[in-house]
């Protein structure tokens, strides 16, 4: 009875594996049929790809959060297919290698299935969101999944073209995501715990090598990273646990408590397996399967944790993709031939996963943004001497990459770039008085010369009653060294300047796209104002 039983849930996990799989891609494609235009974080990237040469691409990345990896392998599909589709399309194929990923290293480790992986990640609305979107997470984690997989290979049988694939994967793993570079810390300890129990210490020095031949491969980028520090303060307020908790909530959603509560199990069952005596009937590599896992879920955990202190960003929710995906499989390889009970435990969550994937349809037909569909429209119908005013400024990167129209355009503070994040350009605006003023000025030329200001974005218009907000005090003043609050200010200023001067205010409805759902990370408003009043009453 009992082989039977252990026959047929091995079936129905196999069943699961592949149904989830199949509703994983369903939900990738959902995605890519609504996703639409490019929102700003993804121009970015784009444009930091499309430089004229490597060496640009590699300093450029500097105003970017990765290695040069995607950049490279995005610019080599975009010499073959660069329009929206076929960038989401790039995306899709990325988000469905992910998921392969998990397949891959599950079978190289135990030969399991990724049922918590494919559950909690391959299935989860954020996780196809932005690892499709133009950024290098899925691609990422698809490497040092990998790396894991062929790590434990390298330490089933050590011998020269396991150890050189795994080095290979190892590199490319650190040279795709920074945070990488903590994870394959974390499997190259568990790799060499592993072999110590084995009394194999040839084994742990190779693995230590690996290591180390990734960690050389980051040296170049040192000295940039230093440099760059001087200007990402403008956006480094510090990170709290509340926020981060807060963001992991909000990525598993319904299913939080069960990852962390498997996390916990496979935990405490991996590291407590470092203790066991080895058992001559079976075979070694097996036995410390577990171990191997536990130990690179716990120390991947703080080494995440350890990235996200050091680098002092305001994250936010697609931040910990990196961290979701990593510690799933890990569960997965500690489970892999554990005792039934913990197989029908990841069964049953595989099971619930499948219940409640319908939910995850809602987010995933959200437009990206409508950036380039306001763009388009201003295109067509504003005049050679209307003004654009684009608020905030970062709205800035997706109108340039999609505005094609006569008439100038600016936001506050005014730049000189808008391809990519260039938080250096904001900085020197920050430390400078009345930064907003050359803005006021053509505002007040265009009201006054009969033409219109299209403002794309959010302005605060305060009442007529209200003073004067005036312009905010050089950074680091009063406000520090954050642009949030300088951002504030200016578009306030900017309310008072129309509420004061402008004789109408309209806001512009392009019933085409109205009912079309937005992410609201960039949903824009589009208004036009006109006409001037000399005195403000």
């Amino acid at each position: 009875m009992n082989k039977f039983f252990q026959k047929n849930s091995r079936l129905l996990a196999w069943a699961a594996a592949v149904l989830m799989s199949a509703v994983a891609v369903q939900l990738h494609f959902v995605f890519l049929t609504n996703a639409g235009g490019l929102w700003r974080d993804e121009v970015g990237l784009v444009n930091i790809a499309a430089l004229p040469s490597v060496k640009e691409i590699f300093y450029a990345l500097l105003h970017d959060h990765c290695p040069i990896i995607y950049p490279l392998v995005l610019r080599s599909w975009m010499a073959l297919w660069h329009t929206d589709l076929g960038l989401r399309t790039f995306g899709l194929c990325i988000g469905l290698i992910l998921a392969a990923s998990f397949w891959a290293a599950s079978r190289m480790m135990g030969k399991g299935l990724p049922l918590f992986a494919l559950a909690i990640v391959a299935l989860n609305p954020t996780v196809i969101h932005y690892g499709d979107s133009m950024r290098a997470y899925a691609l990422g984690m698809a490497f040092i999944v990998m790396t894991m997989g062929l790590i434990w290979r390298f330490i089933e049988v050590p011998n020269l073209r396991r150890g050189l694939l795994a080095g290979f994967a190892a590199v490319i793993s650190v040279q795709t995501l920074y945070q990488n570079a903590f994870f394959l810390l974390a499997i190259c300890v568990a790799g060499m715990v592993a072999s110590f129990r084995q009394r194999q210490q040839k084994k742990a020095a190779w693995i230590l090598a690996i290591g180390f031949v990734a960690a050389l491969s980051l040296v170049p980028y040192i000295n940039p990273i230093r440099q760059a520090q001087s200007w990402w303060i403008v956006t480094q307020p510090g990170v709290s646990l509340n926020d981060s908790m807060g963001h992991l909530h909000e990525m598993a959603g319904t299913i939080f408590g069960v990852w962390v509560a498997v996390m916990a199990l496979a935990a405490s069952f991996g590291i407590s397996r470092i203790f066991a005596r080895l058992r001559q009937h079976d075979e070694r590599d097996q036995q410390d399967l577990p171990v191997f896992g536990g130990v690179t879920l716990v120390l991947g955990a703080i080494g995440f944790g350890v990235f996200i202190k050091l680098s002092g960003l305001q994250t936010q929710v697609w931040y910990y993709i990196p961290l979701f995906c990593f510690t799933t499989i890990c569960c997965d390889v500690v489970f892999a031939r554990a005792f039934p009970v913990a197989r029908i435990g990841m069964l049953a969550v595989a099971v619930a996963a499948l219940m409640i994937s319908p939910s995850a349809y809602s987010t995933l037909r959200w437009r990206q943004t409508n950036g380039d569909l306001i763009a388009a429209y201003v295109s067509k119908n504003a005049g050679p001497d209307d003004l654009i005013v684009v608020h905030p400024w970062y709205y800035g990167l997706t109108f340039a990459y999609y505005y094609n129209g006569p008439a100038k355009w600016t936001t506050f503070p005014p730049i000189a770039d808008y391809r990519f994040h260039r938080y250096d350009l904001i900085k020197e605006q920050l430390q400078t008085p009345k930064a907003i003023e050359p803005v006021l000025q053509q505002a007040e030329k265009a009201l006054r010369s009969g033409h219109r200001i299209w403002i794309v974005g959010q302005i605060p218009m305060p009442n007529p009653d209200e003073p004067n907000p005036g312009d905010p005090p050089p950074a680091p003043g009063t406000l520090g060294w954050g642009d949030p609050p300088y951002t504030v200010a200016w578009g306030k200023e900017f309310g008072y300047f129309l509420v004061h001067h402008a004789t109408n205010f309209t806001r512009v409805v392009d019933r085409s796209t109205n009912s079309i759902p937005i992410n609201p990370m960039e949903k824009m408003d589009l208004s036009t104002a006109g006409g001037w009043k000399t005195n403000p009453p």
